[in-house]
């Protein structure tokens, strides 16, 4: 498991990313349409595919939740139930709830006002501030806000507008997250890269910068539509993009029909479509 994952439970009273991720939904970036690549669009359908494929590694190390564990990780889950009770039995008759001490145990704060209502379901929003959370010499700091509803039959939903600092660099998180009454759950993040929206959604993320990241998730663009990718062998190269690894990408046809693959200097991939391969900045 990534440490940097295990930071995630500085957000575990308000869940959002489950272990594997799931499929996306809530607002945003996301295109209800399919794109279909074509001769066109092909160079913009490959970097969206390239950037979707570093948010989601970025994404599976910035911190969000708890629920990032599986279930089979007790001490986590637990913990993420417990929060879970706390904040929706009981204390929704306190003006201000503070959740410091269960989120934040390392330092600064997360809070949310309430209305005085005692009921356990509703919308809340938190305030992160500093908040942050140590695993071995791994820290992570939290600020920003997210907003947690809770139904009657035990589902729960998140809008997040997160930054999160780790190894002295800071992400932001923008997006949607809804779990069932099973912690089943899923997200979309939204993002804007070079004047142009995309999400990223059905996220999976495995192996790392040594052995090369593996990524299977839908990336959305907010003129084509969306595309499904799965890229094997990812290495990330310092200033941004990938120095190895082959990404595949599916359009509304159902069948692969873009292939990426990245070269050693960084600056350079090659886009292949119909047969016919382009080198092309990345």
């Amino acid at each position: 498991m990534n440490v940097r994952t295990w930071t995630l439970m500085i957000l575990s009273a308000f869940i959002l990313v489950a272990c594997g991720g799931g499929s996306g939904g809530g607002s945003g970036g996301e295109s209800a349409s399919a794109a279909t690549v074509d001769g066109e669009n092909k160079t913009e359908v490959a970097e969206a595919a390239k950037i979707g494929s570093e948010k989601a590694i970025e994404g599976s190390a910035a911190p969000r939740s708890l629920v990032q564990f599986s279930q089979n990780e007790s001490l986590s889950y637990n913990l993420m139930k417990d929060t879970v009770s706390f904040v929706s039995h009981g204390a929704m008759t306190r003006d201000t709830v503070d959740l410091s001490e269960y989120v934040c145990p390392d330092g600064g704060a997360a809070v949310y006002e309430t209305s005085g209502q005692s009921s356990e379901y509703g919308s809340f929003t938190v305030v992160y501030t500093d908040c942050t959370y140590s695993y071995g010499s791994e820290t992570t700091v939290i600020d920003g806000t997210a907003t947690w509803t809770t139904n009657e039959d035990g589902s729960f939903s998140y809008e997040y507008d997160l930054t999160t600092t780790y190894a002295g660099e800071t992400t932001s998180i923008t997006g949607t997250y809804s779990c069932d009454a099973e912690y089943n759950c899923s997200y979309q993040d939204n993002f804007v890269e070079g004047g142009t929206s995309y999400s990223i959604s059905n996220v999976s993320v495995s192996g790392n910068n040594s052995s090369g990241f593996n990524v299977s998730a839908r990336v959305s663009h907010e003129d084509y539509g969306y595309v499904d990718i799965e890229a094997t062998g990812l290495l990330l190269c310092s200033g941004g993009g990938f120095s190895s690894g082959t990404i595949l990408v599916t359009d509304s046809s159902g069948s692969e029909v873009l292939r990426i693959d990245f070269e050693q200097n960084c600056t350079q991939m090659t886009v292949t479509f119909d047969g016919v391969a382009e080198t092309v900045s990345q």
